[in-house]
């Protein structure tokens, strides 16, 4: 059995970003988890993603009993989404942009506003049901169809678009 004041103290980083987001990741708290791994799975700075990226492991371990409820879509999703960017970063697989399709929320507009993706187009789905946003990722160039699509809550479904 470990007591409590045996544990080990979570690591600092140098990065304030990054330590608080991986004070709260390990924080055993399930709401503070939820908001830092909604925050981290939507995260682009690369600083904060180079100083918690070694670190994902150690956040997987502390949160792998945690329940983080959720009503019509388990929270875990977004610690999900956020582990999978920080493995994603770490091992340099390619442009950030290609996880939009693995985490559901992601909204084009607001990509759009923190200029990560540049509109293209702006149009119905082409089954009518939502919006579709056209982008272009400002990183590698990469085109995506973003449609709003909704049940209870507010998701998009991101589409890679096919070189002409």
């Amino acid at each position: 059995m470990r007591w409590p004041w045996s544990a080990s103290p979570p690591p600092r980083l140098d990065d304030p970003q990054a330590d608080v987001l991986l004070q709260d990741l390990l924080s055993r708290d399930a709401s503070r988890i939820h908001a830092a791994s909604s925050q981290l799975a939507r995260l682009f700075s690369a600083t904060t993603l180079d100083a918690l990226a070694p670190h994902a492991e150690r956040i997987e371990q502390a949160c792998q009993s945690m329940q983080l409820g959720g009503a019509l879509v388990s929270n875990d999703v977004h610690l999900k989404a956020a582990l999978r960017r920080l493995r994603y970063w770490r091992e340099r697989s390619g442009c950030l942009c290609a996880l939009y399709p693995d985490y559901l929320f992601f909204d084009p507009r607001r990509l759009i506003e923190q200029g990560h993706v540049q509109l293209l187009q702006l149009g119905v789905a082409e089954d009518g049901w939502g919006d579709r946003h056209r982008v272009a990722c400002t990183s590698c160039g990469l085109r995506w169809d973003a449609t709003d699509r909704e049940y209870h809550y507010p998701w998009w479904e991101w589409t890679m678009i096919a070189d002409d």
